[in-house]
């Protein structure tokens, strides 16, 4: 980590004109990188929300449990139950209840729920 000459603020790198340099967070200092002393590498950080956005666009047979239960998007009403798969992941913190995810086999919509 490396901080910023002018106002003590946090660098962090950037491209500009072609060349890596390292900006301040504060002031906007800009600071030329020297050759050997630092890496910089651009590698996008995983998105947590992208482990709970869950699709299964393939046609494959899974082993997941099944439920009939309600549709939030092809159901006409209360009484139409459709056949879900589900299964659990622990999405919160480890003191909270696992959360459960349905998927609905006539329409593919995936929904959750929570305790």
């Amino acid at each position: 980590m490396e901080f910023c000459d002018e106002c003590g603020g946090m660098l962090v790198s950037e491209k500009q004109n072609g060349d890596s340099v390292m900006k301040c967070r504060n002031c906007d200092h800009v600071q030329d990188v020297d050759g050997g002393e630092m890496k910089i590498t651009e590698e996008k950080e995983e998105d947590p929300m992208d482990r709970l956005n869950v699709s299964s666009e393939d046609e494959q047979e899974t082993t997941r449990p099944t439920t009939m239960k309600e549709c939030p998007k092809c159901s006409e009403d209360s009484e139409d139950e459709k056949e879900h798969e589900w299964w659990m992941e622990q999405t919160r913190s480890s003191d909270e209840p696992a959360t459960r995810f349905y998927e609905c086999v006539n329409c593919g919509n995936v929904h959750k729920e929570y305790d």
